[in-house]
């Protein structure tokens, strides 16, 4: 059996690394067993990519095991040299499109689970990480699943219009035909920034989200919009925040089960100078407007996958002309859009696991477009932020000051938050004193 890749999936080409680092004595036996339960799994990871005339095709059941490298691990800063080795190496063809680095020590180890993005998204992989380690003690039984087919994604849908759709899609197609192919060497040159901030700090921002009736994305949103203005201001800034969401809770029943990446959509928030609107009425706003977009998104979903699928499929080299198009234009390097990625609280404890996991970290490399993007999650309490972008759309200088810029403006709505109870309170007390 084979598959031809979706569209979205041939133009998508970068690894996603998961690190891990635990406490723990493993063994190599265990740790190919449990590898061997979860390709058994995920049909994504037992395919191999063919490359023909008309593009990528997927050759189901075709994988070799999953491949393993080991290395003596002599400090703890080994992972970021191998890390940068794994986000740099290109999957072959003839190899499974997950492939795991294990950093050896007598009591502690890493692990570098790498995969390929046109497979896995950053929840797509942590829930892989999770299947690993859970299988490293135990043999609960992992049920093979068919892989989702496009029809399910674009289900009974028709165009409103055919004719005016189809005169639509040939001007794209033209357009997509006569892009030149680029000779050149992708430019990419990343560089990324790590940085959390405590349980406490959380909590109390949690509790304020709650009283002003908004989500912590919305308030993240709003933070970077702020900080981005702050730093590159009105004309250097990207005009979008674009926020990735999962498409498989319960929208589209077909993908329950599939826990790799399927082009899942994102809702687009404009990003505006809004400094003189006081910070909580701005994210009230902004949270409205996730809302009707995500709603919005939902409907729209699967017209635009029966668009991609009908569009020409965009080489690699062709995506490189778009790519210096995007230069020459001066449009930020990343097309003015700067993505938040919120993968919220990662419960990745096993209560009946002889291994403590101590620290899980994300890392992306792209191969064709450039990357600019903000991460969160939550793990153990503390919320950990990862950006990684392009020298030609943040240089490491001003991500640097993105960061001290997001962190002091989170502050602020925290602090003025506690001053303002702090006050209500001793006017309570003095109160209660009077009488």
């Amino acid at each position: 059996m084979r598959r031809k890749l979706s569209t979205i999936e041939q133009v998508l080409d970068g690894n996603v690394v998961y690190f891990v680092r635990l406490d723990g004595a493993l063994s190599l036996d265990r740790l190919r067993f449990a590898l061997s339960r979860v390709q058994g799994k995920h049909p994504a990871l037992r395919a191999l990519i063919r490359e023909e005339r008309d593009g990528l095709y997927y050759e189901e059941n075709k994988a070799p095991e999953i491949p393993i490298r080991i290395v003596s691990r002599v400090s703890e800063d080994d992972y970021r040299h191998e890390c940068q080795t794994e986000l740099h190496t290109i999957f072959a063809y003839d190899q499974p499109q997950l492939r795991l680095v294990w950093l050896k020590s007598e009591r502690e180890s890493d692990l570098l689970l790498t995969t390929s993005h046109r497979i896995c998204d950053g929840m797509s992989i942590f829930i892989l990480v999770k299947e690993v380690l859970r299988s490293l003690h135990s043999d609960e039984e992992l049920v093979p699943y068919e892989p989702p087919a496009l029809r399910d994604m674009i289900g009974g849908h028709q165009p409103a219009n055919p004719r005016a759709f189809r005169l639509k899609l040939f001007l794209m197609n033209v357009i997509l035909r006569l892009i030149p192919s680029s000779r050149r060497t992708p430019e990419n040159k990343e560089h990324h920034l790590e940085w959390k901030f405590d349980a406490a700090l959380l909590a109390a921002l949690k509790r304020r989200c709650k009283t002003e009736g908004v989500s912590l994305h919305a308030a993240l949103a709003v933070t970077l919009e702020r900080s981005l203005f702050a730093v590159l201001g009105r004309d250097r800034s990207p005009k979008w925040i674009d926020n990735p969401m999962d498409i498989r809770r319960g929208h589209f029943p077909a993908l329950k089960n599939d826990t790799v990446f399927f082009a899942g959509g994102s809702f687009k928030l404009r990003i505006v100078e809004a400094q003189n609107v006081e910070f909580w009425a701005r994210t009230r706003a902004v949270y409205e407007q996730m809302r009707e977009q995500i709603e919005q998104e939902m409907q729209d979903i699967s017209a635009r996958f029966y668009l991609w699928e009908k569009l020409r499929s965009v080489t690699g080299t062709q995506i490189q002309t778009i790519v210096r198009m995007g230069d020459a234009l001066k449009l930020n390097g990343s097309w003015n859009l700067f993505a938040l990625s919120n993968l919220g609280n990662i419960v990745i404890d096993d209560g009946d696991s002889p291994f403590q996991v101590k620290d899980l970290r994300i890392y992306m490399h792209s191969f064709t477009f450039r990357t600019l993007c903000l991460v969160t999650y939550t793990l153990h309490g503390e919320m950990r932020f990862y950006c990684v972008a392009d020298d030609k759309c943040l240089t490491h200088g001003q991500a640097a000051m993105l960061k001290q810029e997001f962190m002091n403006l989170l502050r602020l709505q925290v602090a003025q938050r506690e001053d303002r109870e702090a006050e209500i309170s001793n006017v309570r007390t003095a109160a209660a004193k009077s009488f």
